[in-house]
């Protein structure tokens, strides 16, 4: 089967051969579709819709809705995301990292890339309440994101299986140090300017003295242990039920230092007054939530070390995301302007320091 390029390309005849191919429809066919797309206008790199589906003969043995995602229409941006590999992560995620992964995720249908474009269906569940970090959660919700996000890491924990996985993201790598260097020197010079005005100037410092000294800040980081983190870890990937929690959005899975997920949750979904009130107990949570699920000799000195270098990689995707990420539509200024202040974090924990002279 081709991978479809836009929502549309979704044909009843498509889906019915997708469903097929992964088990979930055998008799009956999908008769009719219908999309209702999801967050358009905020620049992500992939495109997502929900589809109603009618079967026919009432067929039950298949879902009625299921949500797809397929590369972004902007050709630019559909590009850098493949030739970042975030395509291949997603897919490679679903299709083999998926069970017994620790955490719940959404049930996956089917999923394929092929040429620089991927789709994927995934369960529906629009019926429970996501997280949305312009508007933002309760205390209680940020406590079951961070044990959420300790669960993962602890389930894969000094795993060597992570090794295997080809898709996955290794920030530690000193190659792909190097690269990023490159990239967010490039980014920086095409942003600073409007930069200058949105950040604050402790934290522009830090963003521009970042740029010549990231590749050996990451080459060199001393970490206790590599792990499995989400990598894009905020409250807008973030489905709550009940108790549980549902993570999606997984194309910037990586093997790497623990704290980068609880770094990533702290900037990007809270409030500063929220995360200056909450940051000490919510990383003790972190710490003890890993000790609960068998990870031993971790503290919070080594939790503290490992959020600094996660906030200097906050500030690293902020920058890069900006050119890359076509954030020209509203929705998309809405979240520069939301997102733009919390990076005072990085001036709060002194992340300055950790950039060598």
């Amino acid at each position: 089967m081709g991978i479809p390029r836009t929502i549309v390309d979704i044909t009843p005849e498509w889906l019915t051969g997708a469903l097929r191919d992964g088990g979930f429809l055998t008799s009956d066919e999908v008769e009719s579709v219908r999309f209702d797309p999801i967050g358009e206008g905020m620049g992500f790199v992939g495109e997502v819709a929900r589809l109603l589906i009618e079967y026919s003969g009432g067929s039950n043995e298949a879902p009625p809705t299921l949500v797809a995602k397929i590369a972004v229409s902007n050709d630019e941006v559909r590009k850098f995301a493949d030739r970042a590999g975030l395509y291949a992560a997603e897919i490679g995620f679903y299709t083999e990292l998926g069970q017994n992964l620790g955490v719940r995720i959404p049930r996956f249908y089917y999923g394929a890339t092929a040429e620089g474009y991927f789709v994927l269906l995934l369960e529906d569940l629009s019926h429970l309440r996501v997280g949305d970090e312009t508007r933002l959660g309760s205390i209680e919700d940020a406590q079951a994101a961070v044990r959420n996000a300790a669960r993962l890491q602890a389930r894969w924990w000094g795993s060597e299986q992570l090794i295997g996985y080809q898709w996955l993201y290794r920030p530690l790598d000193p190659m792909s140090a190097r690269s990023r260097q490159q990239v967010y020197l490039d980014a920086w010079t095409a942003v600073s300017g409007q930069l200058k005005s949105v950040l604050h100037a402790d934290v522009y410092e830090v963003g521009e003295r970042l740029g010549p000294k990231l590749a050996q800040i990451w080459s060199n980081a001393s970490v206790p242990a590599l792990t499995l983190n989400h990598g894009d870890y905020r409250l807008a990937n973030l489905f709550f039920d009940g108790d549980q929690i549902v993570t999606f959005d997984w194309q910037f899975a990586q093997h790497g230092p623990p704290g980068i997920d609880l770094a990533d949750f702290l900037v990007w979904s809270l409030t500063d007054d929220q995360r200056r009130t909450h940051e000490t107990s919510l990383i003790d949570l972190y710490v003890e939530t890993l000790a609960e699920n068998g990870v031993q000799n971790y503290n919070r000195e080594q939790g503290l070390q490992d959020c600094l270098l996660g906030m200097l990689r906050n500030l690293e995707n902020y920058v890069i995301s900006i050119p890359n990420l076509a954030m020209g539509s509203d929705p998309g200024q809405a979240w520069v302007d939301a997102v733009s202040p919390r990076m005072i974090a990085l001036a709060d924990w002194d992340c300055g320091a950790l950039i060598p002279a």
